[in-house]
């Protein structure tokens, strides 16, 4: 897919369900991952490359950029990859957005964006430091949206991946988004390979505020799309409730319906979207 095909088949950035992981390791793997379905590819230049293997995946990525869409994933601040890996993609008409390793500071985002400028920003929330913060990154320009980097931050604070161990840190990035009045966060992936598996956990980011998640697996997203988005149900409820209070509140009788149509009005809005899209 050409980077002016693309262009009109996109999906928007606060609806992407799906942000698929890919090494950068070849553009057979890149053109597999992008017919997948995803709603965003990003190529990864962080955990899914050794170090040994940097080089030559910066080189791969600004390969495809040249030509295809994507986000990339750079090397946190802190790191001498992160200057390399945005000194390799820099003004390449594919790039969408970058996605930053180990946000744990609004300086980190400001220092980011000085040297690509105009590009939006997915903050990494990595660290028990990151959480802390969290609520002054979502402020802070280029901050498009929050994700959830659920490995690293049980390795940081020895908690079990579990939802009650999680909880805590995903209601933490969802009221930061909504405060600071971005999109709603993106979840971290699951390492399972079960689709039931990956359902029941979407499921969970999506009742607790989240309307993304990462995946590492191209199989991994057609069923994240899918428990992501407005099902029948949500639908229906959605559309009586509009008929029963009126598209614009004219039936409103009591305090608790406006909430209800604007959640109703939410849900229409996404699932014409992204059946737009199908």
């Amino acid at each position: 897919m050409s980077v002016e095909t693309a262009q009109h088949s996109e999906i928007d950035l606060a609806m992407s369900r799906s942000w698929l992981l890919v090494p950068a390791v070849g553009s057979e793997v890149f053109a597999a991952a992008a017919d997948s379905g995803a709603d965003a590819l990003i190529l990864d230049l962080e955990d899914g490359l050794p170090f040994a293997a940097k080089d030559e995946g910066r080189a791969c990525a600004a390969g495809w950029l040249e030509r295809n869409p994507g986000w990339v994933r750079i090397n946190d601040v802190t790191t001498p990859h992160w200057r390399r890996d945005l000194d390799a993609i820099r003004g390449l008409p594919g790039l969408r957005g970058l996605m930053l390793s180990k946000t744990e500071a609004p300086a980190q985002v400001r220092d980011t964006a000085a040297e690509i400028p105009g590009v939006p920003l997915v903050a990494l929330i990595e660290s028990a430091e990151a959480v802390v913060a969290v609520d002054d990154i979502a402020r802070t320009a280029p901050v498009t949206r929050l994700a959830f980097g659920i490995g690293d931050y049980c390795r940081d604070t020895g908690a079990g991946r579990t939802p009650m161990a999680l909880a805590y840190a995903r209601s933490r990035l969802v009221n930061a988004s909504r405060a600071a009045r971005i999109a709603a966060p993106i979840d971290g992936p699951t390492l399972a390979q079960s689709a039931e598996i990956v359902r029941d956990d979407t499921r969970l980011a999506r009742e607790m505020g989240m309307t993304g998640k990462l995946t590492l697996a191209n199989e991994q997203v057609p069923v994240i799309n899918t428990a992501m988005a407005p099902d029948s149900d949500d639908i229906s409820w959605a559309e009586s409730t509009i008929e029963r209070l009126g598209p614009d509140g004219s039936h409103v009788t009591h305090g608790g319906h406006p909430p209800q149509l604007a959640r109703a009005h939410d849900i229409l809005r996404r699932a014409h979207h992204f059946a737009a899209r199908a």
